[in-house]
């Protein structure tokens, strides 16, 4: 895989411009394959590189104020000589000009942007366009240092620009691509097709009426052929080149015979090449014609071991201009195709064999010669005295696996004469694993999730062993989830413990800096990590809930009861009422009260006969009289 930065090869391919994450910009000359230029910007951790290019000015065109007796001599000598500079956009939005010439920084174009540069672009007779986080595209004059232009990209964020139909037209790139008139900034046209970021960009002029762009974006493994036609008639791209990753970058250029070759370099470290022919609507997609690849000839038992091939570029004479190995050590090397088969492997040798094998002499040429009387001292610890040499001989010769069994992490001891305590143990360990780079003893002390224990173990280390362990520490830091957290918590504790040594210490710039480098690169992708996890945490939402609708329980209480008064009565048994109930006191005294009545009925009938007996005596009586 390559290495992660930017990088462009100058417009005639004589070197290579490189800044990775140390910011850095290295300037690589391609025909000794040697590092010409090495340039560290000012607050180059503060606002890493984001984005560069060459562009190509005239001497007088970047000059400070000539004398006036120099300009009759260069009048007619240095008016058409050219220079080439490194364009560099950074992340707080301000564009560097480094001239290769004089390996200085010739301008510094301010005021454009408030965000991180995001996409640049330039050539030969047009401006320099730049684009950026705040949405906006400005076009710069380099002359007077300042905006020509600047307009509204979209609610997008531009990722890619090109220049097309000699400086009249600007294609931007977010997941659409735009095609902008310059003369009145308003847009010609909009061609959708990718689902993700659009990262290249590379114009294809076949006549002064016919062009094309090529388009390629990340986790979508093929690149896109747009014909600019203002018509609006194809709605899709006019061809498609299956390259089945993620392309890197990518060169076109148009043969003789008018055909158009596309060569892409992908993630994998492989290149490419494409052959296509401009007539029309292609409906299939497009297959390489030619892969090459690099491989190693240091190879043993069959195994292949691939060279990354980290740029490429199409020269004028159709030869292929590749740069493989690493940016420590570059080669780089022109290959004619050979489109008779479908891959092209090269056998090459590495740069780092002769210097391998050098060390492997003086490896076989050291002995190592060790008697039996042996005592192994922890550092720190001076010379013991002779009467107890011989006491404790037995116990001091003891193998390495009984040595670290005795440095465990796991013993606790505190007591004289026992085992030390574990933050004494770490450092001991520590101190093992960074002198001889063991990596079985650095993982099991690094990897360790209690902070206590690694404070103590940081407070116990000497002052040589600081600068080595931020070394493991940065390569902990760009590994992983699990291992950068780690790697935090130990630097963190490592520098409130020793901050005055690291300021004091000369080199503390070189060994911080790959860490600010790394620590800048993640925090710009916080924005899009953050987004993504509250569209993750929505999706998931909406889910549980819709999971939770479907399983409730279709028993729970509800909300209105109806109930047949026919089937209620049916529903009603009179023999299961209970016999001790209520009802039966109404009874008892509901029939006592009815006996009562009935005694006093009878009296009352009783009274009323032996008022009816008076009566009549008293009717007879006088009846009589």
């Amino acid at each position: 895989m390559a290495s992660a930065g930017c990088s462009a090869f100058s417009s005639d391919g004589q070197y290579l411009a490189y800044c990775g994450n140390d910011g850095k910009l290295k300037i690589y000359e391609t025909a000794t394959d040697r590092l010409k230029q090495e340039y560290t910007p000012n607050l180059h951790l503060s606002s890493p590189c984001s984005v560069l290019c060459w562009i190509s000015v005239s001497q007088q065109s970047t000059s400070i104020a000539p004398s006036p007796w120099k300009k009759l001599k260069k009048k007619s000598s240095d008016e058409t000589d050219s220079k080439g500079i490194v364009a560099m956009g950074s992340v707080n939005g301000t564009i560097i000009l480094y001239d290769t010439t004089s390996a200085t920084v010739s301008n510094q174009l301010e005021n454009g942007h408030v965000a991180g540069v995001t996409a640049i672009t330039w050539s030969p007779g047009s401006s320099l366009f730049t684009a950026a986080d705040d949405h906006q595209i400005v076009e710069w004059n380099i002359q007077e240092n300042g905006i020509k232009c600047k307009w509204k990209s979209g609610k997008g964020k531009v990722t890619a620009l090109a220049i097309v139909l000699d400086g009249k037209s600007l294609i931007s790139a977010e997941r659409k691509i735009k095609w902008w008139n310059l003369d009145t900034k308003e847009l010609i046209r909009t061609f959708t097709g990718h689902a993700y970021q659009v990262t290249t960009l590379n114009p294809i002029r076949i006549n002064s009426t016919t062009s094309y762009i090529v388009s390629g974006a990340q986790n979508e493994g093929y690149l896109c052929i747009w014909a600019l036609n203002d018509q609006k008639i194809d709605k899709t791209s006019a061809a498609t080149l299956s390259i089945q990753d993620d392309p890197l970058s990518v060169s076109v250029l148009i043969t003789k015979e008018s055909q158009v070759l596309v060569m892409s370099i992908t993630r994998l470290g492989q290149a490419l090449v494409f052959k296509y022919q401009p007539n029309g609507h292609c409906a299939k997609p497009l297959k390489p014609a030619l892969n090459i690849a690099v491989a190693s000839d240091s190879c043993q038992k069959g195994d292949i071991q691939q060279i990354p091939i980290l740029v490429g570029k199409l020269m004028e004479d159709e030869s292929i201009l590749l740069a493989y190995g690493s940016y420590l050590n570059v080669t780089f090397e022109k290959v004619v195709p050979d489109f008779s088969e479908k891959i092209q492997c090269l056998i090459r040798s590495e740069a780092k064999k002769g210097k391998d094998k050098k060390d492997e002499s003086i490896l076989k040429v050291k002995t190592i010669v060790t008697d039996d009387n042996v005592e192994y001292l922890a550092p720190g610890v001076g010379e013991t005295p002779l009467k107890r040499n011989r006491a404790n001989n037995a116990k001091s010769q003891l193998l390495l696996k009984d040595r670290l069994e005795n440095l465990s992490l796991n013993s606790e001891g505190t007591t004289t004469g026992d085992t030390p305590t574990k933050g004494k143990n770490m450092a001991q360990l520590l101190l093992q694993g960074l002198n001889s780079k063991d990596k079985s003893i650095l993982t099991s002390v690094l990897f360790t999730k209690n902070e206590n224990v690694i404070r103590n173990t940081v407070l116990k280390l000497p002052f040589q062993a600081i600068i080595p362990l931020l070394r493991e520490l940065t390569t902990m830091l760009q590994g992983k989830t699990y291992p950068s957290q780690i790697a935090v918590i130990w630097l963190r504790n490592l520098i409130s413990a020793h901050a005055a040594h690291l300021l004091s210490h000369p080199d503390v710039a070189d060994s911080l800096s790959p860490i600010l480098s790394v620590i800048d690169a993640k925090l710009m992708l916080l924005s899009d990590v953050s987004r993504l996890r509250g569209k993750v945490s929505l999706i998931t939402g909406q889910i549980s809930q819709f999971k939770e609708n479907n399983n409730k329980d279709i028993m729970q209480e509800s909300l209105l009861v109806y109930q047949d008064p026919d089937s209620s009565d049916e529903g009603t048994n009179m023999g299961d009422t209970d016999i001790g109930s209520e009802s039966d006191e109404n009874w008892e005294e509901i029939s006592d009260q009815g006996e009562n009545n009935e005694q006093a009925d009878e009296e009352i009938t009783s009274i009323k006969s032996g008022d009816n007996e008076d009566n009549d005596d008293d009717d007879a009586a006088s009846m009589c009289s």
